[in-house]
């Protein structure tokens, strides 16, 4: 072959092989913008492809400290655009602050990427010696293929500041930021009735002309774990690290100011590897679904809404005290009012603050 026909080949395939370099970038580019369908999201941070399940069983710290140790630690703090979003949310006319939780509720959206994941406890995939189980509940145990549509959810918990813009707009009784004795700081997640915490979501979809609701029980279950890895604590790491991804209990009540119950500012410990704040404390999450003890054995295997009615709804997350690995996966339930029955069989209700909280998510 002589040596223009080397060039001449050689041009043809440099050729080719840069359009084919051209159009896999654009093809990308062209997935990322397709992806971000609310383009104030946010795509997940790159912790989400470098951090990985912690193998064999993972870490839990020893949560007691001495009131000497506890007087050294130093209080975590919140983010300065945070804190002053929050503070932000509480001044000026109402029509002011609606614009401003518009405006955020979308920029605090995370992408999350669609998939298949295996659902409920499973420690059993795992094989680690010795151990078979991660919760002491049943209702987890039935494993299951479910797949899930792409969708964007909150990396914070709704506070009180937010949540009191939506009562004020729609003119239901606010929670005073100055009721110490209830918790109801402006930055604290606000705990509210499953009812007042789906009309919530609904109600920024509609000021954001977007479908905002409760995530199911699949979608809290995927994102908490990242993607459905297997995070058997929706940690920054997997594990269970007190003082570091997660408080003390002391430390909890110092947070709280001496409220009621330990709940405290949104976003002072890290993140999930998909970004999300307090999945593993700081006070339950309202979901979507009716609670069945057998729900997961009827799971429909693309995008699950679980049981069609029911008297109790699901929640997700937890609170803080006997804080155990298997957060990802445990199951509770109540009633979506917060009615209860004592042990001696009187119906009592759980005060607002001891109520789960809410994270909104928004189809895509």
């Amino acid at each position: 072959m002589s040596t223009s026909s080397v060039k001449l080949l050689s041009l043809i395939v440099t050729s080719i092989a840069t359009a084919f370099s051209l159009t896999s970038l654009a093809g990308s580019t062209a997935s990322k913008s397709a992806a971000l369908s609310i383009p104030e999201a946010s795509l997940p941070p790159p912790t989400l492809s470098k951090v990985k399940p912690p193998k064999g069983n993972p870490r839990i710290s020893d949560d007691r400290i001495s009131e000497e140790e506890l007087a050294r630690l130093p209080d975590p703090q919140q983010a300065p655009d945070l804190k002053k979003y929050i503070q932000d949310l509480q001044v000026g006319s109402l029509e002011q602050r609606i614009e401003l939780l518009k405006k955020q509720s979308l920029k605090h959206l995370i992408f999350v990427q669609g998939g298949t994941f295996t659902m409920g406890d499973f420690t059993p995939l795992l094989k680690i010696p010795g151990v078979s189980r991660m919760t002491y509940n049943e209702d987890d145990k039935h494993l299951h293929k479910v797949t899930l549509s792409d969708f964007y959810i909150n990396r914070y918990k709704t506070t009180n500041a937010e949540l009191n813009v939506f009562l004020d707009a729609t003119k239901q009784p606010r929670r005073d930021p100055n009721d110490k004795q209830r918790n109801y700081e402006p930055g604290v997640p606000a705990g509210a009735t499953w009812h007042t915490a789906e009309s919530y979501c609904q109600w920024l979809g509609k000021l954001n002309s977007h479908t905002f609701s409760l995530p199911t029980e699949a979608q809290w279950e995927y994102a908490a774990r990242s993607r459905g890895q297997f995070f058997m604590a929706p940690t920054d790491n997997g594990e269970i690290l007190f003082g570091k991804n997660v408080p003390y209990s002391k430390q909890a009540k110092r947070l709280a100011a001496g409220g009621y119950g330990t709940w405290h500012a949104i976003g002072l410990f890290p993140a999930n590897p998909l970004g999300l704040y307090d999945m593993t404390t700081n006070g339950q999450e309202w979901v979507s679904d009716w609670y069945a003890e057998d729900a997961y054995q009827h799971h429909e295997s693309t995008d699950p809404q679980g049981p069609k009615q029911g008297d109790k709804k699901v929640t997700r997350g937890w609170s803080l005290d006997t804080l155990k690995i298997g957060v990802s996966v445990w199951r509770r339930n109540l009633n979506p009012l917060g009615r209860t029955k004592s042990w001696q069989g009187e119906e009592t209700t759980r005060p607002l603050v001891l109520m789960p909280s809410i994270r909104c998510v928004a189809q895509r």
